[in-house]
């Protein structure tokens, strides 16, 4: 008599396998026209959210496109402290004694899902600010010509409320740029980073 190798006992339990397989997996009948198999299907659903900035479309809105670092960039060209000349896009708002504010629309949309005790969502816009701050500011504000509120470097004072998911919002942007002269002043391009932060609750 001849044991079984170790070989020849993988493959007899691979053919089991398979085996009792093919049949939880074969449903048959006999002597019918009709076999109606069943087949449970599961998936475990989870809540998700989304965050979308596009170009707006009141006035003549900067684009709003991909980033090189960031998701989004927008760009509102050549401005000055005094408010002179024409800016590549947006508007120029105010123009006071010591600086000049542009301001361009942009759209938010939250979408949110899944959320089984859902009371709120709101969006909260916090940023570190220009590398030259004392001469450039962001503002933000619910119309064009509301109050502006400082976008601030932490997420307490700045928030937009979302009560629908889904919903399209027109907000704008504003870029404030001091007249400062001397020691102070500063000619070339700068940038500053807005993160937009949507929590549901």
């Amino acid at each position: 008599m001849h044991l079984p190798t170790l070989r020849g006992l993988c493959i007899w339990a691979l053919m089991a396998l398979f085996g009792i397989s093919t049949l939880l997996a074969t449903t048959t009948a006999t002597n019918t026209n009709t076999v109606a198999p069943t087949l449970k299907v599961s998936a475990t659903i989870q809540d998700a959210v989304q965050l979308v900035l596009t170009t707006g479309s009141a006035g003549s809105p900067c684009a709003i496109s991909a980033g090189s670092g960031t998701d989004y960039q927008i760009s509102f060209g050549n401005v000055n402290g005094l408010g002179v000349g024409t800016p590549t896009c947006g508007a120029l708002n105010t123009v006071n004694g010591t600086s000049a504010q542009y301001i361009t629309s942009y759209t938010l949309t939250a979408t949110y899902s899944g959320f089984t005790t859902y009371s709120s969502a709101a969006v909260t816009l916090t940023t570190a600010g220009f590398t030259h701050s004392a001469l450039l500011s962001l503002n933000e504000s619910a119309t064009s010509n509301g109050t502006y509120t400082t976008i601030p470097s932490s997420g307490t004072t700045l928030s937009i409320a979302t009560t629908t998911s889904g919903t399209a919002i027109t907000r704008y942007l504003g870029l404030t740029v001091q007249n400062t002269n001397g020691a102070g002043a500063f000619q070339g391009a700068d940038s500053a980073t807005v993160t937009f932060t949507l929590t549901v609750q």
